[in-house]
């Protein structure tokens, strides 16, 4: 008798072992909440403000999307996607009081945003004390993305300044035959790290560029202006941002620099394009993240999946998507594909869902996550040229034409570099 219920009992158990393994974990079928919330942060108004408003919604595109597909799949369930969004004023204590607030009194459950790169690395320090799902939109700096620096649970999906300052140095002496260069940057982190990329650019390259930097929220450059007028360059390369950008973009052409040397603008967007006139655009060069109308580009699959991003946001909003708008989209559709990977919000989780699953669709090709944090696209960043008033057919935002771009590996700091190797 007793031998016989031994042998039933290990039949059960064989079972129960068989059935387990047939079927997804309970945890996984019964994910815990209805709603997903999401905390979105960006620099609404401010010096970052011009910027801020294209994130806003590219990142409400990204959610309004898998809520219109029924939700995002969660184990054996969908689950509504909410967000919680918040302005930081573009000021690093405003933004920590705010991520505090969204943590502990709107309970959210990932956090994406950040348009201005000091604040991404104070929320970094935050996010390393509390964890949770960060993924930062904007171009961060670089010491972010070193070995010691970045939380475990940070991933940003924009890159560094000083990846941009290094290829925009890179193109323009090799590509473009300049060796007299004038950079001129914003003093603080975003205009700093490019130009630490662009000098390491410059040495390997064997070409010595002097540097000038001006104050956050200058409004008249040209004391700055004149000055480099009288070191007669070949090349002034700008690395402003948000007001500054437009002002300085504007007012190179007003004083009179730009007829008489060539502008290359690092980190070029529709915004600061379009909020200048046609003629201080014109024949300028840019680095841009992405670029809604590719045109002959020979990456036809690409250039289909930018103009199906493009109609679908036009749709929603009017307006051809702004590099930083695509961007915060790719970074909300990743943060979102983490949750459904680990079919959880714990931070540790969705750190090693990304880790597992690194490659991912996006508009620039083929993205794959790297180990510190950061993703290599196909595409890293494209090299545009301002258009004249006669060239744009498309009207207000026909801004650019694409002459170039960054593949895979060749526009990122080594690993090595980032105490990775």
């Amino acid at each position: 008798m007793k031998q016989r219920t031994l042998s039933a009992l290990l039949k059960l158990s064989v079972a129960a072992i068989a059935a387990s393994l047939a079927s997804p974990p309970a945890w996984a079928a019964d994910y815990p909440k209805d709603t997903l919330k999401v905390g979105l942060m960006f620099g609404l108004t401010g010096a970052a403000s011009p910027i801020g408003p294209v994130q806003r919604d590219g990142a409400l595109l990204a959610i309004e999307e898998v809520n219109a597909q029924g939700g995002l799949a969660v184990g054996n369930k969908k689950v509504k996607v909410s967000y919680v969004l918040k302005d930081d004023e573009t000021k690093p204590d405003v933004a920590i009081r705010r991520f505090r607030e969204m943590l502990g009194e709107d309970k959210i459950d990932l956090l994406v945003g950040q348009t201005f790169a000091p604040i991404t690395g104070a929320l970094n320090k935050e996010v390393k004390k509390t964890p949770i799902g960060y993924f930062p939109v904007n171009v961060v700096a670089y010491g972010l993305f070193k070995k010691e620096e970045i939380a475990p649970t940070t991933f940003a999906v924009h890159g560094s300044a000083y990846s941009a300052g290094y290829a925009s140095a890179t193109y323009v002496v090799q590509t473009l035959g300049h060796k007299k260069v004038v950079f001129f940057a914003p003093a603080y982190a975003f205009g700093q790290d490019q130009w630490r990329g662009a000098e390491a650019a410059f040495k390997k390259l064997g070409v010595k560029a002097e540097y000038l930097e001006s104050p956050v929220g200058t409004a008249d450059f040209t004391p700055y202006l004149t000055k480099i007028m009288e070191m007669k360059p070949e090349v002034v390369m700008l690395a402003h941002w948000g007001v500054d950008a437009i002002n300085v973009l504007k007012q190179s052409y007003e004083t009179g620099l730009k007829s008489k040397s060539r502008i290359w603008f690092d980190w070029m967007t529709n915004v600061f394009g379009s909020g200048v006139p046609p003629e201080a655009l014109e024949g300028v060069y840019s680095l841009m993240s992405w670029y809604y109308d590719l045109g002959d580009f020979p990456d036809k699959e690409v250039v289909a999946s930018s103009k199906a991003f493009t109609e679908k946001y036009k749709k929603a909003y009017g307006v051809p998507p702004d590099p930083y708008a695509a961007m915060a989209y790719i970074g909300t559709r990743e943060a979102l594909r983490a949750v459904s990977l680990a079919k959880s919000t714990d931070p540790k989780a969705l750190a090693r869902a990304i880790q597992a699953n690194p490659t991912f669709d996006s508009m620039k090709g083929k993205g794959t996550w790297r180990a510190d944090h950061e993703p290599v696209f196909k595409y890293n960043a494209f090299v545009v040229v301002g258009k004249s008033a006669a060239e744009r057919k498309g009207g207000k935002w026909d801004l650019v034409k694409v002459v170039g771009a960054f593949t895979n590996e060749d526009y990122l700091p080594s690993l090595k570099m980032l105490g990775y190797e």
